[in-house]
């Protein structure tokens, strides 16, 4: 097995055992060392030149990135900007380097499958689990959504999983619906729920999904913070809520910062427009 595709398995990360089994020899791997292509951490861990800096650093404390550190890493949407990580392994000397972020070091001790064989980043299942634990419910929820949008989970597995490990974990999938777009689709729905508000998300109108339908005629679209970089978009979405006002719907519509920093006042201006019957 060619050494990228040994690394490429484990994030740019393997352990000299691992590349002994994909076939280099001890030579082999002192060589790449030497040239620099490899960088050794301890006496088994080694990472391509250049990794992530984030795996560089879970790394260099004896662990692995995990809960939203993880996620981050399989690409999720995560609001947490911490640094989280487990020991790599029960036996493991943890070595905190006091930087910030400050390492949040979680305790795996009945993870939801094993992992061991994972490297740098702890397995998606144990990155949920410590997420239902570590983040508010609707944040958490948020980060369900995603990896089942993103494929990493059926909405039938989470639902499995809530049966056996109930607490935490089943408060937060009750949550999860599967079909959002987005983190702000899922904080904004499930804020929405808690004030006694229920939505739809992706329901077509006039050709095209809107984030979510109030009703039958309050939608509510929200700009994530790519909207920032991509005015053409901006404008396509500026043209659809005019064409949609046109049809007699009410749009409202939020950003990033609305729904994270000042939900109170984007939570006051939605019940004002059902307070008017806009949304029936």
């Amino acid at each position: 097995m060619h050494l990228a595709t040994v690394l490429e398995l484990n994030h740019g990360f393997a352990t000299r055992g691992q590349l002994r089994r994909g076939g280099m020899t001890d030579y082999a791997i002192r060589k790449e060392l030497e040239r620099g292509t490899l960088v050794a951490f301890g006496r088994d861990l080694v990472a391509r030149h250049g990794a992530s800096a984030t795996l560089v650093r879970a790394a260099s404390m004896g662990a692995r990135v995990a809960c939203v550190t993880a996620a981050r890493a399989m690409g999720l949407w995560v609001l947490d900007d911490g640094f989280h990580v487990v020991a790599r392994s029960p036996n493991a000397r943890f070595r905190s380097d006091g930087r910030m972020p400050e390492a949040r070091l979680h305790w795996n001790v009945a993870p939801v499958e094993p992992d061991r064989h994972r490297i740098i980043v702890e397995s998606g299942r144990n990155a949920l689990a410590h997420i239902a634990r570590c983040q508010p419910l609707d944040i958490a929820a948020a980060t369900f959504d995603s990896a089942v949008s993103k494929g990493l989970i059926t909405l039938e597995e989470l639902q499995r999983l809530a049966s056996l490990h109930r607490g935490r974990f089943a408060e937060v999938v009750a949550l999860v619906t599967g079909d959002a777009d987005s983190g702000l689709e899922t904080l904004t729905r499930v804020r929405l729920q808690w004030a006694g508000i229920g939505s739809r998300a992706q329901v077509v109108v006039d050709g095209h999904p809107v984030d979510l339908l109030i009703g039958r005629r309050l939608i509510i679209q929200l700009d994530g913070r790519q909207h920032l970089n991509d005015p053409a978009q901006l404008m396509r979405d500026r043209a659809q809520d005019r064409r949609l006002k046109a049809m007699g719907y009410t749009v409202l519509r939020y950003g990033y910062a609305d729904v994270v920093f000042r939900w109170d006042a984007m939570l006051a201006e939605i019940l004002a427009h059902v307070a008017l019957a806009e949304h029936a």
